[in-house]
């Protein structure tokens, strides 16, 4: 090639690697922010005592070393807030960055066997152990995260045409809209199901966000 050519091929070149480090960067700080950011106990009581329609949770997020599921690995259980013996709901949420994004992927899981790991959040090197025969992956219902617009915290969102999931009630097949925001005061969660007529199914019509203030006690 001539020198010419090679200058020019350079002068092209060079500029899109930078914008690429760049991006990468970036997306490895906003993973890592949110990787710190993410684990704690919250609880809604000040939401449910406002709007007793909304049940009063809390909300356990403990970052667990799970070496054959992934680096950013969380185990979360949800409980009445009243009674954290009484368990609503076990799940691991697995954070990735996304490949020439500023974006981060959270996949969440459910176990075949839920009371195996009941508590996890209080015992985390239970999850060494952990193989991929134990989880059931909730296919198509990743949620990307991103900085929001004020720069001090992250909106997700995953794609509600690919997301679905089974009535427990009559195994029809639902649609799932997931919508969550974290900052460092506390974690909201929007979850809403509907069935093929485009009617509300799970979750509160009115207001179907869950809002989840950060406990100070956090000891994990």
């Amino acid at each position: 090639m001539e020198p010419r050519k090679n200058l020019l091929l350079l002068v092209v070149v060079l500029p899109w690697l930078a914008a690429c480090n760049t991006t990468a960067t970036r997306g490895e700080a906003a993973l890592n922010e949110l990787v710190a950011l993410l684990p704690g106990s919250y609880d809604n009581i000040a939401q449910a005592r406002a709007a007793p329609d909304h049940s009063s949770l809390r909300l356990a997020i403990a970052l667990v070393q799970a070496p054959l599921v992934g680096d950013h690995v969380y185990y979360v259980q949800e409980m009445a807030a009243d009674d954290p013996r009484r368990v609503l709901s076990q799940r691991l949420y697995v954070l990735n960055s996304v490949p020439d994004s500023e974006s981060s992927a959270m996949t969440q899981l459910d176990f075949a066997e839920p009371t195996r790991w009941r508590n996890g959040h209080e015992n985390r090197d239970l999850f060494r152990s952990l193989l991929m025969q134990d989880l059931r992956v909730r296919t198509g219902c990743d949620l990307l995260w991103k900085k929001s617009e004020s720069e001090e915290g992250f909106t997700a969102t995953n794609n509600a045409q690919q997301c679905r999931t089974n009535s427990r009630e009559t195994g029809e097949t639902l649609k799932v809209e997931q919508r969550m925001e974290l900052d460092a005061d506390g974690l909201s969660i929007f979850d809403q199901r509907r069935d093929a007529a485009g009617a509300v199914v799970s979750g509160n019509e009115s207001d179907p966000w869950y809002r989840f203030s950060r406990r100070a006690e956090t000891s994990f």
